[in-house]
């Protein structure tokens, strides 16, 4: 049976401590409180075992060290505070207090950096801040937007269902990231590849058999001269043009640090063929998402705005996003005020209508999410298709283009050497 040592206050008002065998933490905080004690902290000491018993004093699960490591992998930030949050969530639905879940983790996590991240907001903790105030003092480990939340269920003392809600938008968020990067890593490799390929035969190949068939005669086929000049001409100008290449992002990029630079190129963005499509929705999840965290979260609806607006990276986007928020801030319904300015197109909007009428709104911006959710899939797999059979079929027409040519410059050899 498992020991636990505990601190607790009694019914006097007076701090009591002791041990006590449990089958788990849970069930020992509920005997706790049928006989008037109010848990502080409660501390596993161990299960005891027989002496009958021979146990190998071996641990499978130990992680090897990482003292010797030549590189060591460190995750993002966003990793990092999804993790504690989970771990969090996990604690708190068994029933230990904020504190002692935080100083918990502290203690058994392996993770070096959620180690660490543990012990400094328990030291906030300790010094009688808030979670939130705790999680805000670590600059740039969680967004605006989820202290906000954490703050909110703080407050209204639901924080065990609000950090639920929190891990799944996060970790929905995460998945779609993954999702695009996996979609769009095959069509990159693929065309990458290709054009690799093409270079090879553009560079290497044909001028080999240009020089075998200077050596031994004959006219070279319109075909095959095509082909060798481009050859040449991809081996004379390809530097240059690949200079010019990088000079050109490098000055975009440089560009986009100015906000009329970074307004037009994200307005460029969005009207990419497949592409723009795919960053639109991609955008009207993320916010459809965020806003029903928020709202279903006891945020009230103007701060929930003002936070989903600061989110947005796209300045065309996020002046359409700002012009809603300012007239539903006037009194105008929010269905209304986003299809105003063509945020969203009108079948989200009535959607979002009936929720208003209904009382339902964050049950309709999950249904809205869900559309968009699909819409984003549909779009992708559009992307991967396109971009592998272009690149496949650029190829494979560029190489039977060569073969050609090959067969023809060695028929037009051989009619030489015949004559």
């Amino acid at each position: 049976m498992p020991r636990f040592s505990y601190k607790a206050i009694d019914r006097t008002g007076r701090q009591v401590s002791g041990e006590a065998e449990s089958a788990d933490r849970k069930r020992l905080l509920q005997q706790l409180a049928q006989n008037g004690l109010r848990p502080l902290s409660v501390e596993f000491l161990g299960e005891q075992v027989s002496s009958d018993d021979h146990v190998e004093d071996l641990n499978f699960f130990k992680k090897a060290s990482t003292k010797r490591r030549f590189f060591s992998i460190s995750r993002s930030k966003g990793t990092i505070a999804l993790e504690f949050l989970k771990r969090l969530h996990v604690l708190l639905s068994s029933g230990m207090s904020i504190g002692d879940a935080v100083s918990l983790l502290g203690k058994r996590l392996s993770d070096p950096q959620l180690s660490t991240l543990c012990e400094s907001i328990w030291r906030r903790l300790s010094e009688g801040q808030t979670l939130a105030a705790a999680m805000r003092a670590e600059e740039g480990m969680f967004s605006q937007s989820t202290v906000h939340v954490v703050e909110a269920g703080e407050s209204s003392g639901n924080l065990q269902v609000v950090l639920k809600r929190v891990v799944a938008y996060l970790e929905e968020a995460r998945d779609v990231r993954k999702r695009l990067l996996s979609n769009l890593s095959y069509p990159a490799f693929v065309l990458s590849t290709a054009i690799g390929v093409v270079i090879i035969l553009l560079t290497f190949l044909l001028p080999k058999i240009e020089e075998m068939l200077d050596q031994l005669g004959g006219e070279l086929p319109m075909i095959t001269k095509l082909l060798i000049g481009g050859s040449n001409a991809t081996i004379t100008f390809g530097p240059y043009v690949l200079v010019a290449l990088i000079a050109g992002i490098l000055g975009i990029r440089q560009w986009r640090r100015s906000h009329a630079g970074q307004r037009k190129t994200d307005l460029w963005l969005l009207k990419l063929p497949i592409i723009g499509r795919i960053y639109l929705y991609s955008n009207i999840y993320g916010t459809t998402n965020l806003m029903s965290t928020l709202l279903g979260s006891g945020v009230n609806t103007t701060e929930t705005l003002r936070l989903v607006e600061r989110t947005i990276n796209n300045l065309v986007l996020r002046g359409k996003f700002a012009a809603a928020r300012k007239q539903i801030q006037e009194g105008v319904s929010m269905a209304a005020a986003i299809q105003r300015v063509h945020y969203m197109p009108d079948m989200a909007m009535d959607i979002l209508t009936v929720g208003e009428n209904t009382g339902n709104i964050v049950t309709s911006l999950d249904d809205i999410n869900a559309i968009y959710r699909e819409e984003l899939t549909k779009s992708l797999n559009l992307l991967t298709n396109t971009t592998v059979a272009v690149a496949l079929g650029g190829a494979i027409l560029l190489v039977a283009i060569i073969a050609v040519s090959v067969v023809f410059s060695v028929l037009s050899v051989g009619q030489s050497l015949q004559l």
